[in-house]
């Protein structure tokens, strides 16, 4: 019985003290409101929460949460959205946010968010209202969770190069190759067109344009029948259509070059034709 007029007791206090919360945070937003200009849309960083923001819009007082995963940019003030990617916004003084909802491959409802695994870094997940989609940055980068972009591999804080790419640098590189190249490069153990330059020891994947392949005796994307083990790696069909490919990028480049020399020609003779 104790125990329970205790309980009993106590609930009138417990009423008391929430009516108390409501009363002050109603006479807060009276207050805010009173001060709203009364033309045009104005945003108010919360003290603490960086994806908590008050709008006075027309004069009209109200009090907003970001969507999980988005916050507020408090330099926003031509009355847009307000709510942006962590990659935009600075939340110094204000870190808090409200609790995760997580999904499958999601850790917040919203963001940009790479698979958690440092060998495992060529994609990244694109979550919208939760729901995620997977896309796949171009071959040989890495997605880099503080730039939102897929990166060079060493450049990116989730990603283990030398994992992710299947290629350990050599401790010492090849003084000739940095003199002639500015760096070392080494073929691919799994792809004629492939190869590798080691940037600080760390691995940057490389391609020789369609139809050529690596020579690691020259260091220089060459003709399949250059390289021992590479000479069938296209097809005879796939070779003649990069061939008569490179020749007519050849053959444009040549005319553009021959147009420019032309012009130049005729410009300098007008400068002599003036003096």
């Amino acid at each position: 019985m104790e125990h329970t007029q205790s309980s009993l007791s106590s609930r009138p206090i417990n009423t008391t003290m929430s009516v108390l919360v409501c009363f002050l945070a109603s006479l807060i937003a009276l207050a805010a409101g009173q001060n709203c200009p009364s033309e045009g849309v104005e945003y108010y960083p919360d003290n603490s929460q960086c994806d908590r923001y008050s709008e006075c819009r027309e004069g009209v007082y109200s009090e907003h949460l970001c969507p999980d995963g988005l916050l507020f940019n408090d330099q926003i003030t031509n009355g847009r959205y307000p709510c942006e990617y962590t990659t935009e916004v600075n939340c110094d003084g204000r870190t808090g946010q409200q609790p995760a909802q997580p999904t499958e491959y999601c850790p917040r409802q919203w963001g940009y968010y790479g698979s958690g695994d440092a060998a495992q870094c060529g994609f990244f997940h694109n979550c919208v209202n939760g729901q995620a989609f997977k896309i796949n940055c171009p071959a040989g980068l890495a997605f880099s969770s503080l730039t939102y972009r897929c990166e060079w591999p060493d450049e990116s804080v989730d990603c283990d190069s030398a994992a992710f790419l299947g290629f350990s640098c050599p401790a010492a590189g090849n003084d000739i190759q940095v003199l002639l190249r500015g760096f070392p490069q080494f073929r691919s153990p799994r792809d004629c067109r492939e190869f590798f330059i080691c940037v600080n020891e760390s691995p940057r994947l490389q391609f020789c344009q369609l139809g050529l392949v690596f020579n690691e005796e020259s260091y220089t994307c060459d003709e399949p029948e250059n390289v021992r083990g590479c000479e069938t790696y296209y097809t005879p069909e796939e070779l003649a259509l990069y061939r008569e490919q490179r020749e007519k990028i050849r053959l444009a480049q040549e005319r553009r070059q021959e147009q420019l020399n032309e012009l130049r020609q005729q410009l300098a003779e007008r400068r002599r034709q003036q003096q």
